[in-house]
């Protein structure tokens, strides 16, 4: 009898759209979780937690950029429906990817900034969403980097780092959502 394998790829996006709540604790299998709005996320992986959190540095960065604070944020749609996940972070990632759309180029008005790893994306409508999900990022990560077992960099030597690279490379080069589709308009 032939076995026919089908791999799948799951992906799971997070819309969160204003100030929030976040708690990173360890879970009753002594490994770290992350509780965000609809998700629970676990961390198998120290380079997962560092990568992430590397992601939400990044995204500290261009707050200013992307929710200035003279821009109005416009209204934000309720998602049709809610969904309560449980997300397993097993792996370990090479980077985060960083997706931005500020308000004043937006169609809806609404500006975004996003941090995926693999699968998960996590997209923020919001100055004060970033913020409550770079406090997160930073309290899970911290759990790995104080165990000391694993040889991770203190929260503050990832985030000193990530200011730096931009301190030497720019903000400004990384493109946002916004500013690639206008470049497609014009070619």
């Amino acid at each position: 009898m032939d076995t026919e394998t089908v791999e799948a790829a799951s992906r799971l996006t997070i819309h969160i759209a204003g100030e929030h709540d976040t708690n990173a604790s360890i879970g009753l299998t002594l490994i770290p979780l992350l509780k965000i709005p609809t998700a629970v996320i676990e961390f198998r992986h120290p380079t997962g937690a560092r990568v992430w959190w590397e992601g939400w540095c990044e995204a500290a960065e261009m707050l200013d950029r992307i929710f200035p604070e003279q821009v109005d944020a416009g209204e934000l749609r309720e998602p049709e429906l809610t969904i309560n996940s449980f997300v397993i972070l097993d792996d370990a990632p090479r980077r985060a990817k960083i997706r931005a759309r500020s308000a004043a180029v937006s169609p809806d008005g609404i500006g975004a900034l996003s941090v995926t790893v693999g699968g998960l994306t996590i997209a923020c409508a919001s100055r004060d969403a970033v913020e409550c999900q770079v406090r997160g990022w930073r309290e899970a990560y911290d759990m790995f980097a104080r165990d000391g077992g694993f040889g991770l960099p203190s929260a503050d030597e990832v985030a000193a780092r990530v200011r730096a690279d931009h301190a030497r490379h720019g903000v400004n080069e990384l493109s946002t959502v916004a500013e690639e589709q206008r470049a497609g308009r014009t070619q």
